[in-house]
Formats: C-alpha cells, sequence, structure tokens
C-alpha cells in the first residue's frame, strides 16, 4: 500500500495502526511531504517498510521494493 500521512478523515499514522490491530499481511510504503524525523520514526514504528519524500519517482520505488525482496 501506498500511503500518505496527510489525508482528510483519517491521518496516515491512524490507517497505519488498523493493519497490526487485524493481523493483516500489508506491506506499507509512506509517500508524504512531512518528512520530520519524528514522523519518519513514527511511521516505520507502526510497522511501515519505508518512508519516501515526495515527491518521489520510479527508481526509488523499484529501489525499496528490491530492498525488500519484492521485485528484481
Amino acid at each position: 500500500m501506498f500511503l500518505d500521512l496527510t489525508m482528510p478523515v483519517m491521518d496516515g499514522f491512524q490507517v497505519l495502526e488498523h493493519p497490526r490491530k487485524e493481523d493483516m499481511n500489508c506491506l506499507v510504503m509512506v509517500v508524504s511531504a512531512d518528512i520530520q524525523p519524528e514522523s519518519q520514526q513514527r511511521v516505520k514504528q507502526l510497522g511501515a517498510i519505508a518512508f519516501m519524500r515526495k515527491p518521489t519517482n520510479a527508481d526509488a520505488v523499484h529501489a525499496v521494493l528490491k530492498d525488500h525482496g519484492l521485485t528484481l
């Protein structure tokens, strides 16, 4: 899942809590302009596999996918 942190109803931090609570097997990459170190640390603690700065690009996404064995 690609997830932003700033959304109208629930923020990305709230969304990240759900897969853990429901024991869902979901890999989450956060893509956000909120690049504060505290935000990056929090999303990792909540289970995100990566935090990418907006705007991102295909090479950055590919690198994360490759690092996690999801692509060649």
